[in-house]
Order: structure tokens, then sequence, then C-alpha cells
């Protein structure tokens, strides 16, 4: 009787546990089943919140492309019919935060939104930049010709190729005026850049020289097409692959020094005054509006007298035409708005003592222009060459500089002719994605060839070569921009270059270029950009909140 009664209790026990463990598991079964239901929820509303600003965005793209560009003011009444409508159509938040940045919206066309849209407990955020400046200033590199990527380069932001891009795992290098190939990475961008390619794309697989990409041969790196593939390779992350079907707005170089050149003089674009001088040589224009502007005849002058003006000035000497800004400080803006250095000659800026030397303003120099040592830069510069040499287009150097932002801000500098940037950090092997040695935007209407591979070149801004046909980029024979990185250490060893690579090729940090794109540029310097006749949408990266 008694092993009954154990018999019936042992039974109701295992009918309980299992009971139990059958009701865990149902619970276990719909709390997954609504954990996943509320994850699809949450999914279906974050893309549906991502489409909705996609939407707005593509529309404002294409709205503004009919809007007429006559002032600022009739710019302010088209939008604020335009941004109601979007709001109430896409169910967004279009939030105007213009001000915030202290942009000028008497004198520019610049406005800045930020789209946002909820979607559970989040917010799905972007920013948008509406301005008038040419294309090339959205892109990290890029060219309207070829663009070619030699080595282990590091890229954050998009890549422009108006022909061909071209992409290579070995850095070619000139030591000792000898030209070398030395096999490295492929290069490798961030998981949002996008190369925008309106051509071909190739790559070539070094090999160890078993297979090479490049031929040196009368003073020329010349690729062996045949050993180029019709594809492209990066290392570890590589970039989304697209034609850009955005139109590309090009600045045209010599109208908009004349356009600066007469905003300098006092002389706003679009006003009737401005339409009588508008089509006149710069030369004319720099003879003609000499006396609205201060004239000094040296650095030194301008810097002790700098509170005895509030124009506009000239820098020119009888005696020399070669200027150094080369210690202390100079701001133009400390006082004024909108006021221009226009350097009559070539100009140098650099240190000649142990402290940076600090630049705050904008400057056109009608020669030449040479960068060399440490320097801090809030300024526009463009670099257009001599007017007693009008078919010599001005060069830039920038030689063993470290360029920083004066007060976080940075430099856009334009050059009509060659754009050359070397022996910038030399054999440096501190490596690192950031902080930046270069902080600007660094533009050329020629071609340009970058090396860094005895150098670490680290820019925060963007890098683009508008190319030029009738010639090729220095030491390539392709139009466009050609950029060459080793990926490690390098080190002069008893007259040679001695590389060593990282312990992983994947190790982008060991990149010695580096280049992020920055599109604070737009909104840090105002009428200093070139300006063009069309407005255009800069999109910056998705933020959830």
């Amino acid at each position: 009787m008694n092993e009954k009664g154990y018999s019936l209790v042992v039974t109701m026990l295992i009918i309980t546990i299992f009971l139990l463990l059958g009701l865990t598991i149902m619970s276990v079964a719909i709390y997954q089943a609504r954990f996943t239901e509320v994850r699809v929820e949450d999914i279906e509303s974050f893309h549906e919140a991502t489409n909705a600003i996609e939407e707005t965005i593509a529309e404002m793209k294409a709205r503004i492309d009919d809007f007429e560009l006559s002032t600022p003011g009739k710019l302010d009444m088209q939008l604020n019919t335009l941004i109601p409508d979007l709001q109430q159509r896409y169910g967004v938040d279009i939030k105007d935060v213009t001000d915030d940045y202290k942009i000028n919206r008497a004198t520019l066309f610049t406005r800045v939104y930020l789209i946002s849209k909820p979607y559970g407990s989040k917010t799905v955020e972007r920013r948008v930049i509406l301005t008038n400046t040419p294309s090339f200033l959205k892109y990290a590199i890029g060219s309207t010709k070829d663009v070619i990527l030699n080595g282990g380069a590091y890229i954050d932001g998009n890549i422009y190729a108006g022909g061909n891009a071209y992409v290579t795992n070995v850095a070619n290098y000139i030591d000792n005026s000898k030209k070398y190939m030395e096999q490295t990475s492929f290069p490798t961008t961030s998981k949002t850049s996008v190369l925008f390619v309106n051509g071909s794309y190739y790559s070539c697989d070094h090999e160890n020289g078993a297979r090479t990409c490049y031929n040196i041969a009368d003073n020329y790196f010349q690729r062996l097409v045949a050993n180029y593939s019709n594809d492209v390779r990066f290392q570890s992350q590589a970039p989304s692959i697209q034609k850009e079907r955005e139109e590309f707005i090009d600045v045209d170089f010599e109208w908009t020094v004349k356009d600066k050149l007469l905003n300098a003089a006092g002389i706003e674009t679009f006003s009737q005054e401005y339409e009588t001088y508008i089509d006149k040589s710069i030369s004319q224009l720099f003879h003609e509006l000499q006396d609205r502007f201060a004239v000094f005849d040296s650095v030194s002058s301008l810097q002790e007298n700098i509170d005895s003006t509030n124009q506009s000035i000239i820098l020119q000497s009888e005696d020399s035409p070669l200027f150094f800004l080369d210690q202390g400080e100079l701001d133009l803006q400390d006082k004024w708005q909108d006021k221009w250095l226009i350097v009559n000659g070539d100009l140098f800026l650099g240190n000649s003592v142990d402290k940076s030397t600090k630049f705050r303003g904008n400057i056109i120099v009608l020669g030449n222009l040479t960068i060399s040592g440490d320097i801090e830069l809030d300024s526009t510069i463009y670099v257009f060459g001599r007017l007693d040499s009008p078919n010599v287009p001005g060069r830039t150097l920038i030689y063993n500089a470290n360029i920083a932002g004066w007060d976080d801000k940075e430099v856009v500098l334009l050059s009509k002719g060659r754009l050359e940037i070397a022996r910038i950090n030399e054999f440096e092997n501190n490596l690192s994605l950031e902080p930046p040695n270069l902080k600007g935007y660094f533009y050329t209407e020629s071609n340009a060839t970058v090396y860094a591979v005895g150098s670490y070149i680290n820019i925060q801004g963007g890098l683009f070569a508008r190319g030029d046909t009738s010639s090729t980029a220095p030491d390539f024979d392709v139009s466009g921009l050609v950029i060459n990185a080793y990926r490690g250490a390098a080190e002069k060893q008893g007259g040679s270059i001695i590389f060593t690579p990282p312990s992983s090729l994947d190790h982008k940090e060991e990149s010695r270029f580096v280049i992020r794109h920055d599109p604070s540029v737009f909104i840090n310097r105002g009428k200093g950009l070139p300006f063009v006749k069309k407005l255009s949408l800069v999109v910056d990266k998705l933020i959830v909140k």
C-alpha cells in the first residue's frame, strides 16, 4: 500500500515537472515570438523612417534644380515654400539650423538643415547642406580625369573618377632621383565610402614582382596594361561602386578669382557695379581697383599697422616679388569681416622660429605659393600666377609642412597650376588614423602626384586634381590624380629606404596616407569658397539618436 502511495507521488511529481517544463518552453516561445515581432516592427519602422528621409532629400535635390539663383533673400522665400511641403508630404521634421553656424543669410547662399523622423523610442537624423559651391568639395579624393590608387591608402569619404579608376598593391616612389616600386597592401576605405566611376575600373596584383603593374622607362612609371584586370580590389574593406548620377558642377577658376577680387574691393556679387567689371581681365581689375585697397610693401609693415585700415590689403613691392609670412600672427578677421589679402608676387607661409605661424583671412596669390613648417590657418587661398605671365599658372608646393586649423578651422587651397605635396613627416612611424597633420581641402586645376611612402600624410578634408589632358601627372603616364602609399614603417638606413610591413596588411591604421572627408568646409569657409551659379545639396552621414 505504501509503495502504491510512493508511486502516485512520484508520478504526480514527474507530471508536475513536465507541466512546468512545458509551460516554461511555451513561455519562452511566446516571448521569443513577441521579441521577434517587436524586432521586426522595429526594423520596419527604422527602414520606414530612413526611406522617408531619403525620399525627402531626393525631392529636395530635384526641386532646387529649378531655383533661380539671384539673391540670398529670394532663396529663403523659395525655401520657405518648399520646406513645409516636404514635411507634410513625407512626415519628417526639417529644422533650419543655419543660424547655429553663424552663416550670414544676407550675403551667402549656404543653408543647413537637420531632417529627422522618429521610430520607436529613437530618432533617425541626417544633416544636409544647401550650397552653391562646385562638386569637387563633396569628395575625399577625385579627378575629372583618372584616379590612380597605388598601395595602402586609407580613405574615409567618397571618391570621384570622371574617367577611369586604377587600383594596385604597389607603392611607387623616388629616392635620390631614382624611381622604385615596393609591394604593399591594396587601399582600404570606410564602410560608407562610395567610388563613383564614370569610365571603367581596373586593378593589378603586383605578386611580389612575379607580375608587375608598372614598368620604369623614359623616366616615367608606365602601366603594364596587360597585367590589369577589369575589377577593383581593396584591402579588408571596399567602397560600393557606382556611376555618379548627379551633374558634376565644375569651377571656373579665372572667373572665381575675379569674383573674389571684386568682393575684396567691396563690390557685391550680382550688383550693377559688379556687372560692369566682371568681364574684364584679372590684370585690368587689379590695376583699376587698387585705390579701394590698403597697400603695404612688406609683411612686417602690415603686421605692425594692421589696425590702421578697414580695407582689404595688397602686398606689393618694387624691391622683391617674394613675401615671407613666417612668424607671429596675422588676423584679418579679428575686427573686420570678408577682408582679403592680395599678394602681388610669390608667398611663403611657414615658421622661422620655434612656434607655429598663424593666419586668419582669405588670400589671392598673384604668383606662386610655398608652405613649409608649422602653420595654423583659417583661410581660403587662391594661387593664380603672375599677372605679367598669364600663360604660366601659379604652382603650389607644400613641403615638409604641418598645417593645422586655427581655432579648429581649416584651409581651402586652390591652385591654378600644379600642386606638389612632398616630404610630410618624413620617416615618421608613429602612425594612426588621427589626428591629421594637414587640415584642409587641396585642389589643383592641373594634374597631381602624391607620394606617401617615406612621408606620412594624414589629411582631414579632401584632395582633388581636376586634370589636364594636355599633360600627365608628374612621373606617370595618366592625367588626373595619382596617390602612392606604403602601409607600414619606413626608415632611412645607409642611403636606402628600409620598409617593414605591418603584422597584417589589414591594419589600416598603419597606412602612410590617410584622408577623411570633412563636410564642415561648406559651413566654415563662407564667402571664400568658389562660387558657381547653381545650387547643390551635400548630404552628411545618417545618425541614430
